[in-house]
């Protein structure tokens, strides 16, 4: 490797200190931290340097503005008088048009020898002033039996086998936690990354609670991350807990897990369906909210727009919209 990438991986590297077993707490691990409000958002790499090299640091530039010109044939494209080169692994917004105010992130170390930066992604995005911004880009790559941690606050983390943070100082900073397949480009002195839309891919693990999607993306300006689904949660105890639905959503700020679509929640002989679950796993509740939801079990049924479920006995409590109780015993 040559340039800025490989000084960088050469000195990340160097951070590293002994090999861990997958999952362990480890010391001196190679990190990437975000901050919002007083919490971090800490991605760890966790295997040591003989089994994953990738720790990667990418200098890039970013441009916004109006898209001035763009020619797929030639491969060239200019925004905001910025001229760019691309190629096939250029990730574009096949919609985009010349007018079009758009987000750009380039490499000017790798000029075509006519003056043009190499692009990397051209994307829409929401019109303000154009402006140009440095980007870092980290990229960790642990693979099986290893796996990326990414802590959020004190009480909830993920894991995945990559993780890739962003920060754009000021307008944009965020993780991508998932699986699939990292590349070293030689003729382009970078890695590629192709996340997978394998099931089960992320693991997000909050108190008893965990649960397992296709792929983790983080907003730090939300402070919310999404998991794609399907989504499979499964919650220890006296009454061990298993459900499903088809998102789920984390929220830094309030520290809980919501799953959206489809909810599905089994414990020992009760079955309960909801459009969403909000669960507040520090204090032992999840709260559904359907149209309506209902819980069946051996004792009967239960209908409500919205019921609190204690998450530890099953128990239920109708706040609102109780329709019906029916007692199936003879």
């Amino acid at each position: 490797m040559g340039n800025r990438a490989a000084a960088v991986l050469a000195l990340a590297l160097a951070l590293w200190a002994g090999a861990q077993q997958p999952d362990e707490a480890c010391v001196n691990c190679p990190t990437v931290e975000l901050e919002r409000e007083g919490k971090p958002i800490v991605a760890v790499k966790t295997s040591p340097d003989d089994v994953s090299d990738v720790f990667v640091i990418e200098y890039l530039d970013v441009q916004t503005g109006f898209l001035e010109a763009l020619d797929p044939d030639a491969r060239r494209a200019r925004v905001q008088g910025v001229a760019l080169w691309f190629d096939a692994r250029t990730r574009l917004d096949p919609a985009l048009q010349t007018g079009d105010f758009v987000w750009a992130v380039y490499n000017p170390d790798l000029d075509d020898g006519g003056g043009r930066a190499y692009l990397l992604e051209l994307r829409p995005h929401p019109e303000a002033e154009p402006a140009h911004h440095a980007l870092q880009r980290f990229l960790i790559y642990d693979p099986a039996p290893y796996r990326t941690r990414v802590r959020f606050g004190e009480d909830t983390e993920a894991y995945g086998h990559i993780a890739q943070v962003e920060r754009v100082k000021g307008v944009r900073e965020r993780v991508v936690l998932g699986d699939g397949e990292v590349r070293y480009l030689a003729d382009a002195d970078r890695f590629e990354v192709n996340f997978s839309d394998g099931d089960q891919a992320v693991e997000v693990v909050q108190g008893k609670s965990r649960a397992w999607g296709r792929r983790l993306d983080y907003d730090n300006a939300t402070g919310k991350a999404r998991v794609t689904g399907p989504i499979r949660l499964q919650r220890a105890g006296e009454k061990p807990l298993s459900g499903s639905s088809q998102a789920l959503v984390y929220d830094l700020d309030e520290d809980t897990l919501t799953l959206q679509g489809e909810v599905v929640l089994v414990q020992e002989e009760r079955t309960t369906r909801a459009d969403a679950a909000y669960v507040v796993e520090s204090e032992g509740y999840a709260y559904l909210y359907g149209d309506p939801v209902v819980s069946k079990g051996p004792d009967g049924e239960v209908r409500g727009r919205v019921v609190r479920y204690r998450l530890d006995s099953g128990e239920l409590l109708v706040l609102e919209g109780i329709e019906a109780v029916f007692d199936d015993a003879p």
